[in-house]
């Protein structure tokens, strides 16, 4: 009987901590294998259908942008009533905008494109030759180096961003064509919104009923991830390009309107505004009105980013993110080396709700400190 008992008690012998660790290790590598194998497929099917795809996230982020709007609304009338109200809203607002901003704009960029040789040639004219004393105290080697910075600019210009323009600029122009962009948008936009619940509900019952409550979970936080992102980002780029064309308009920079709707425009990616408005901005200030003025707005635009980081978006975004600048710096990286402009603009969104998976799906790890003081 003991015999029999000892026998029954090794074969239901608890594997040791080595072997469980083996055995997390193996289960983690066969989930990585299987996951890369499901992204490159997912990444040949959305390349393949890049027009189809461009539209279904245009519509996305419209529908993310509207829908506190349309939610407040849907309370005194019926969603499909809110969605028209809020429809004729956006494009009043957007032809307001239009009207007043585009013609000012365009002269400015045709202005600036015209004068883009002459300023480049008095910037380096001014190096190697000076007749500013601070610039004469510059080593000669330094002033040699910043003079051929222009060139170097252009030469990466052309190399990356040429190739960017070649592979996405014909899906902008096959896909977000003014049919796609003024009917077939808004047009999936307001299904998205309408058959929300609906397609939440299908998902939901692709799992097991004990798994539910934790997908119901990790769908409202993607969903507040996206939407504040896409929100956030709007209005934090709508306060920086302000800020930065009052800031240029007082210093007497040319072409503030310009810097300032296009810092607005790329602020949609993290840390681009700022950092690409500060450099034509210090130069047209070099060029038009000398060494102090060009000091001058190079501190404020320090003083902008600043603010911008400390004040307005964190209030703007509430930490809507979550990501640390080196993961959202190498997202953005990623996302354009795979998808050029639009892998830019999408990288992310998309590494925050791979975020939310992180931390839903996986344990948190534990620190030795905190192990130890849960010892005691």
């Amino acid at each position: 009987m003991n015999e029999a008992e000892n026998a029954q008690r090794r074969r239901r012998r608890l594997p040791s901590r080595t072997e469980r660790r083996v055995t997390f290790g193996l289960k983690v590598l066969a989930t990585i294998a299987v996951a890369s194998y499901l992204l490159t497929g997912l990444l040949h099917f959305f390349a393949a259908i890049r027009a189809t795809g461009l539209l279904v996230v245009g519509a996305l982020f419209l529908a993310y942008l509207i829908y506190p709007l349309v939610r407040r609304l849907n309370t005194l009338m019926p969603a499909v009533f809110s969605i028209l109200v809020v429809y004729l809203l956006v494009a009043l607002v957007g032809t307001l905008a239009v009207t007043l901003i585009a013609p000012p704009v365009g002269s400015d960029l045709q202005s600036f494109v015209a004068s883009v040789p002459h300023l480049m040639a008095q910037f380096q004219q001014e190096l190697l030759v000076p007749h500013n004393a601070l610039i004469a105290r510059i080593p000669a080697v330094d002033r040699l180096y910043l003079a051929d910075l222009p060139s170097q600019f252009g030469a990466l210009a052309q190399r990356y961003g040429a190739d960017t323009l070649q592979r996405s600029l014909p899906v902008l122009l096959s896909a977000a064509s003014l049919v796609g962009a003024l009917v077939i948008v808004p047009v999936l936009a307001a299904y998205m919104l309408l058959d929300a619940t609906n397609v939440r509900d299908q998902l939901l019952g692709l799992f097991p009923a004990k798994r539910r409550a934790k997908v119901d979970t990790i769908i409202d936080e993607i969903d507040g991830v996206v939407g504040g992102f896409i929100r956030g980002q709007l209005i934090d780029g709508a306060i920086v390009g302000v800020m930065i064309f009052v800031m240029l308009t007082a210093t007497h920079v040319p072409y503030a309107l310009l810097i300032g709707v296009a810092a607005g425009i790329l602020n949609f990616i993290p840390y681009a505004g700022a950092v690409i408005g500060f450099i034509p901005s210090v130069i047209l200030a070099l060029a038009y009105n000398g060494p102090g003025n060009a000091a001058l707005v190079a501190a404020l635009f320090v003083v902008i980013q600043q603010i911008d980081g400390n004040f307005v978006a964190p209030r703007v975004l509430k930490d809507a993110v979550g990501l640390s600048p080196l993961y959202i710096i190498i997202a953005i990286l990623v996302g354009t080396e795979l998808f050029g402009l639009i892998g830019t603009f999408l990288a992310v969104p998309v590494a925050a709700m791979l975020r939310v998976l992180r931390e839903q799906l996986l344990p948190m790890p534990v620190s030795p400190r905190d192990e130890s003081a849960g010892a005691q």
